[in-house]
């Protein structure tokens, strides 16, 4: 017996409020951002766009994810966690590579970068 596929009129759009948090985060790297470019200059306020770009990029990539999984979850459950397993996986080399692009390749400064990627982080906890 085949499952018909599901109409796009009955699916329930996923709200993951990525929205809200790359809101944040934006304001947030602005604002590290800018004090970097305040204290240290252009090359260290560079460093820390890249580094809070990084952590946008990694929510915007986890949101694609979360409703890949939802969709898939639908159509055959229990197959949207290993989509999760590849997702983290991803996401781990993915910051691990830009940080080695940013710090080995563009020679970017490495403290501006990592600070404001922790700030960035922060932006999770506005989620609701």
């Amino acid at each position: 017996m085949s499952k018909a596929p599901i109409s796009e009129s009955a699916q329930i759009p996923l709200d993951t409020g990525v929205h809200k948090i790359l809101a944040v985060q934006a304001i947030l790297v602005t604002m590290v951002t800018w004090t970097f470019y305040g204290y240290q200059g252009l090359l260290a306020a560079q460093a820390a766009l890249y580094g809070g770009l990084m952590v946008m990029f990694n929510v915007w990539l986890m949101d694609r994810r979360l409703k890949k999984a939802a969709e898939i979850a639908i159509r055959h459950p229990n197959k949207e966690v290993y989509l999760f397993y590849i997702a983290a996986i991803q996401r781990f080399l993915l910051t691990l590579g830009l940080f080695i692009l940013g710090m080995g390749v563009l020679a970017l400064l490495p403290i501006p970068m990592v600070v404001t990627f922790g700030i960035a982080q922060i932006g999770y906890f506005f989620k609701n």
